[in-house]
């Protein structure tokens, strides 16, 4: 009797486990406690994690500064310059200045864009790349919004048109009637199609002036064809241009923007001549990926203004015509956002695609 007894309590035992196994309801208490224990072995690498995300930036690993110029340009020479004063505000991580040339800059911005949003892959861009290269295509390469947190503005400047000697005129309106006696075109070279001086060349197209674009991969290739005479007017950086015009190598004609450059006080502004269309200034201004953490944001927004406030920085470029700004990552959305509207309209009336 009492082993018969044994082996019906058995036997019981057995059902309620196995109901225990079939019924979500009793088995859901032991689920909970083992995800409960499970959850707190890990809380302490899950902190240690979002340390690691927070931290900007990661010793040892190197930040990339990726600008869509060839190297030995403005942009480079720029790049560089940031790049050194920069170093020691960020840890004195190593800072890598990348060139990603050609393309109507779109290589360059999609590097940035689909890079990790950690801050160690940053743009120095034009405004070119976010306010009139997503204009030109019918179907835009990236979002200049949606794609990229803005950083700060750099800089401001006007561009000078630059004539070789060779050519009989002096200021905008004598260029324009001379190119209307030319049996061809007149060749005017520009960094790259869709840039603010191959936009410059179309409008004074559009004011009357018979020019034929020509498009090189950098500033420094299509200065070179401009000082051997193969091309005869471009639009370029003061950085670049000046000291040709200081040397009689080449004649300014005009500068774009809504005042004079103080470099040039004698060289009167499109507007001063006739063509206010060329009113707006170029710049430059660092971009990140989308999503920078806020933390990684501000460290970068702060670091890049401290140095751009630096004097020797700006003893080094502002008398090459460079205005730096430095602006909050709100202001610098908000210069983004007007000039892609004005640069939208300016390229519709243009009809300039660079996807035909």
């Amino acid at each position: 009797m009492r082993s018969r007894a044994r082996r019906l309590r058995s036997r019981q035992d057995q059902n309620s486990g196995d109901q225990a196994m079939h019924d979500p309801h009793r088995a859901a208490p032991r689920r909970r406690d083992i995800l409960a224990l499970g959850a707190a072995a890990l809380a302490p690498f899950a902190a240690i994690n979002a340390r690691a995300q927070d931290t900007f930036p990661v010793a040892g690993r190197p930040i990339r500064i990726v600008i869509p110029a060839p190297p030995g340009g403005p942009a480079d020479i720029l790049a560089r310059a940031i790049a050194n004063h920069l170093a020691p505000l960020l840890d004195n991580v190593a800072i890598i200045v990348e060139s990603r040339p050609g393309g109507a800059s779109v290589p360059a911005a999609l590097a940035v864009a689909r890079a990790p949003a950690d801050g160690h892959t940053i743009m120095l861009g034009l405004n070119t790349t976010h306010t009139q290269v997503p204009h030109m295509f019918s179907k835009p390469p990236f979002d200049p919004f949606a794609e990229f947190t803005p950083i700060t503005q750099v800089y401001r400047s006007g561009s000078v048109l630059v004539a070789h000697p060779s050519v009989p005129v002096n200021d905008l309106k004598e260029l324009v009637a001379w190119s209307k006696t030319q049996p061809d075109a007149v060749p005017a070279g520009s960094p790259s199609p869709g840039t603010n001086g191959h936009f410059y060349i179309e409008m004074l197209n559009q004011a009357g002036a018979r020019l034929n674009h020509i498009p090189y991969k950098g500033s420094a290739d299509a200065m070179r064809d401009l000082l051997g005479g193969f091309t005869k007017l471009q639009f370029d950086a003061l950085v670049t241009s000046l000291p040709h015009i200081q040397s009689g190598k080449l004649k300014a004609l005009a500068v774009t923007g809504t005042t004079r450059i103080k470099q040039l006080p004698n060289v009167a502004t499109a507007r001063e001549q006739g063509f206010p269309a060329l009113d707006i200034t170029g710049w430059m201004g660092f971009f990140g990926p989308a999503n920078l953490p806020p933390a990684t944001l501000d460290k970068l927004n702060k670091s890049i203004v401290a140095v751009l406030r630096k004097p020797e920085l700006r003893a080094q470029f502002e008398p090459q015509g460079v205005d730096f700004t430095g602006t909050t990552p709100g202001e610098f959305a908000t210069l983004v956002r007007n000039d892609h509207e004005v640069w939208g309209r300016i390229i519709k009336q243009t009809g300039i695609k660079l996807d035909q």
